[in-house]
Order: structure tokens, then sequence, then C-alpha cells
């Protein structure tokens, strides 16, 4: 059999059948849809006048001769159109080819899953506890949990601001750790119970990388064989509603607690708790929230869909393609919040990691030129699939031309014109009366400005209180003994790093803590190109690196 071209997609030619395996599947119970899945998973929900069209194929009889099978009303052109419709689900043989489902599997546009286990019948195991939990007096008695949780973080909002913004003693992070590894397995078991319960199927447990942050996931696609849109939301805010009872427990507990390492742990861990429930909820991003909201809407695949509407309404506007004959509503904002959140995200989970990637030197940093290429690559493909559809939609080539060469000067006058004024992030320690700042010798490549400006702030986790203001000396640097929450928010009683110290004078606050946290602020700007030329020239990367090593009298800039 051969295949064509279309849109992208490899479109079979006829005679047609689905792949060995593609599956028609029937309802599995009253009122629910049709499927056709490719391993087992729901790729589309379908009619049962399409499902017929599907069983049809057989890779013998063209369109003709399955229109005369199934008769009228089906004509040649509807029996084609279905099949054109369904190719991009890559269910037939001439289609997307697939071949089994592996362990480790790939979802645009940053998502890498490793299956660990079937969990089909541990969870079929859990009904009778999801019912119980179900019924009005179980729910009562979570609603009034819940209430006590959030009057508990209310009163000790004082509390909560040292916990984010001081360190903590190293037992009380490995136990939140600890704690926040098996309530993400708890969240995602969540679904997967209450899927079990409404009488679908989950199909997988596994950890992924999910914008490069790792985490649990639990596949139940198979929830829109549901008929009932409430068991579809259901299923998708089990996993929040599960944090939310582990972060309200935890917070009413921490009540109790006198002031303790494991006090600050448990109320640390509670609020983590509400905080990844809130996170969840997000409608922008293939989260639960988004997950609820496509079964409140009965709207498979919404994201792809409002995402094609904005690109089609920004081609039509921005490269003159043909109006779009149908009315997209507020499809096209939907999606244009869904790719500005999704590009959030990779940001925001990049800088997140980028800090621990560089101070493994060489494989860090090529574990970050590996990431940033991905990121340019899928940014390139997009760009290109957006200018050939514009092609194909009625854009003139000089249209696109034009755009094409006014989006490239945009990146080079930005490049040129946006001023970038470098910072560090350092520690702080004081030695009799002089602050100094410290930094792991090999860890960064900053090189000072005398006069260079100076945050000093406590070393929390999330907050960042500043402290005082300093500004670099002109001595030269020297080795010092640090404690370890010098360098990162967590106190380890005994342990001292050699570090490298720089001097630094005291302008306004004080008394100070004896180490915190430093941010460097360079006196001299740069144009946002030179940052990028710099940060590149000093990575080890470059074999030729430490060639002609500059010295602090240099004057580089971080």
């Amino acid at each position: 059999m051969t295949a064509t071209r279309k849109r992208g997609i490899q479109a079979p030619e006829w005679p047609v059948r689905l792949a060995p395996f593609a599956s028609v599947d029937q309802p599995m119970q009253e009122g629910s849809p049709w499927i056709v899945a490719s391993n087992g998973v729901p790729k589309a929900r379908i009619s049962p006048d399409v499902a017929a069209v599907l069983m049809a194929l057989d890779g013998h009889k063209d369109a003709r001769r399955v229109a005369e099978q199934l008769g009228a009303p089906w004509t040649v052109a509807e029996v084609t159109g279905v099949v054109d419709q369904l190719a991009s689900t890559g269910i037939f043989d001439a289609g997307t080819r697939r071949t089994e489902a592996g362990w480790i599997q790939f979802r645009a546009p940053l998502t890498v899953q490793l299956t660990l286990f079937d969990p089909a019948r541990l969870l079929a195991s859990l009904r009778a506890l999801v019912g119980f939990l179900l019924r009005r007096e179980s729910l009562a008695v979570a609603a009034a949990v819940l209430l006590w949780g959030i009057i508990s973080l209310l009163l000790s909002g004082q509390d909560v601001v040292r916990v984010f913004s001081t360190p903590l003693p190293l037992g009380a992070y490995l136990g939140v750790a600890a704690a926040l590894f098996a309530s993400t397995l708890l969240h995602e078991i969540g679904h997967g119970a209450a899927l079990a319960y409404c009488g679908g199927k989950p199909r997988r447990i596994g950890i992924m990388l999910f914008y490069l942050s790792p985490a649990f996931f639990c596949d139940v696609t198979d929830g829109w064989r549901l008929a009932s849109r409430k068991q579809r939301v259901m299923v998708a805010l089990a996993g929040p509603l599960v944090h939310l009872a582990l972060g309200s427990i935890a917070l009413c507990g921490q009540g109790f607690l006198g002031p303790s390492a494991l006090k600050d742990g448990t109320l640390l861990y509670g609020v983590l708790c509400f905080a990844v429930a809130v996170l969840n909820l997000f409608p922008f991003i293939k989260l639960d929230g988004y997950v609820a909201l496509m079964a409140a809407l009965d709207t498979p695949h919404l994201r792809r869909k409002s995402l094609d509407a904005a690109a089609e309404l920004l081609r039509h506007h921005l490269l003159g393609t043909r109006p779009a004959p149908r009315q997209h509503g507020l499809l096209p904002w939907f999606g244009a919040a869904s790719f500005a959140a999704g590009v959030a995200f990779m940001v925001i989970g990049f800088q997140r990691l980028l800090p621990v990637f560089l101070q493994l030197g060489f494989t860090g940093y090529l574990v970050v030129a590996l990431v940033l290429g991905l990121l340019t690559v899928l940014a390139i493909r997009s760009v290109v699939r957006f200018f050939r559809k514009a092609g194909r939609n009625g854009s003139t080539p000089g249209r696109r031309a034009l755009a094409g060469i006014l989006g490239v000067a945009a990146v080079i006058g930005a490049l040129w014109l946006v001023p970038v004024t470098p910072t560090q992030v350092m520690g702080y320690v004081v030695i009799d009366g002089r602050v100094h700042l410290v930094a792991v010798e090999g860890s960064t490549d900053f090189a000072p400005n005398e006069g260079d400006r100076v945050s000093l702030q406590t070393q929390g986790m999330v907050i960042h209180r500043q402290l005082g203001l300093a500004t670099l000396g002109s001595l030269p640097p020297s080795e010092v003994k640090a404690p370890l929450e010098a360098l990162v928010p967590v106190t380890l009683a005994g342990v001292n790093l050699t570090v490298i110290a720089y001097d630094a004078d005291l302008q306004t606050g004080g008394p100070l803590p004896a180490a915190g946290r430093a941010e460097v602020t360079s006196s001299k700007a740069m144009r946002l190109v030179e940052w990028l030329w710099t940060s590149v020239t000093t990575s080890p990367l470059l074999p030729d690196r430490n060639a002609t090593p500059t010295t602090p009298s240099e004057g580089h800039t971080p």
C-alpha cells in the first residue's frame, strides 16, 4: 500500500485497512461513545456510523465498494472523508507508523514517560474505598478537615514566611522530599482509583520528566470511554483532591507541635501540598485542571484545537491567508494562553535546573547545551510548519518573505539593543565583622568589578528577604571556611566548606546573620549579544577555555 503526504501526515491511499495495533471499541456502558484506539489507548471518539465504516475497511475494498456495502446514505465522498479525518491518529497501515507501545514514550513538546507497571488490578481493589469516601458523611468530614487546614495556614503566616526564607536542617528537607515523593504517587493512584470506580481501566503508572521536572503519571485516557461528564471531571480532579487532603492533615497536625524541625518540616510539606494542588488546576497546561475542563466541555484535544485556531488567526492577520470558514469564538484566545503558558513552564523549569547542572562542570554544561539544542530544533520546526501552512492557505510568497525578514530583523535588533546587567548568586559570611562573598572554587566564572552592587539576603528555599546592601571591595580573593548554609538553604552542624572569598563593604543593614545569600549585580551593563557570547566562550565545553585564565584585576564581568 502506498501513501502520500498530506499536511505533514502520512495519509493512506485506497484500499485502506486498520493497522494491527488499532482497534474500534464498542461503548463500555450505556451512553458511552465508540472509541478508536491505538495500542488500547483511545485516540478519538466516534459515532456508531463511523465505527461501521472503520470495521468495513479490510485492505481490499475501495471507497466505492465500502459505500455500497454500508448502503444509503453513505457515498464515496463521505467514506473517504471519514478516513481523511482520522488519518492523523495513525490507525491505518499507511498512516503514521507505530509499533507496540514501549516502556519509554515521548510526548510533545517536552515530556518523557517511563512506565513502571500496569495498575489495573491494584486500583480495581480500591473501588470499595472510593465508594466509602464518596458517601455524604465522608465528604462532610473531608470538607471540615480542609477548612481547618486553611485556617491553620492563615494562623501560621509568620511561620510560613520563616520556613520559606531561612535554612532548615537537612533532616527536615529529606523528610519533606520523601513525603512529597510518596504524595505524588498517591496523587496518581487517586486518578486511577477514581477511573476504576467509574468502570474504566487505568493503563500505566510510571515516572516522567514533565517540562524538565520529575513527576509520577497514571494513564487515565480510558476516561474518554465514560458516558458521564461528571465522572470524567471526577477522575481528573481526584489527584488534586488527594494533595489537598494530605496538605490539610499536615497543616492541622503541625498546630499541635512545639517549635522544632519536625514542626517546620510538617508546615513546609502542608504548604507544598496545597501549592501542588493549585498548580494542577491550571487549565492552560496539560495538567489535571485542563483535563477537567476538557471533560466539562466534552471537547477532546482542546489544547491542540485551540493552538491550531490561534495559529490560523495569526496567519490570516500576519500573512494574509484565507479567513477561516468557521467561527472560533474564544478558542484562539485559549490557544494563545496555552502557548504562552507552555513557554513559561519551560523557561521556569530551565531556570530552576540550570544552576544545578552548571555546578557539574563539563557534564552539566553538556546537558544544558543538549536541552537548548532540542528547544531550538522544536522552535525552528514550529516556525517552518507555520509558514508552510500559510503557503497552502493562500499566503503569497512576497508576504511570507516580508514577514520572515521582519522577524529576523526583530531578533537581531533584540540581540543588539536589549541591555543585560549580569548578576551572580553567591553566598556571604561575616568574619571578624567583615562581609565576604563566597563560592566553591570552580563552580562559577565569577570575576568581580570593584564597586559592584551586592544585595545580602536570607538563604531561603523560595523567599529571599533583603538584609542589607554592600559593594565589592578591592582586596584580592582568598580561601576561607564557610558553613553549608552560606551556599544552600540547608543547615548541617559541623560542616564547613573551603571556599573562595571576595571582600565586600557593608553599606546599609545589620547586624547580619553569620551566613546567607548574596546577589551580585555587575556595574558594567552589556548588550544581550555580548552576554550570550561571554556565556558561550566561558563554557567548559570549549577545549581552550582555560588557555588564558583571567584574574580579578582584569575587570572581567561575570
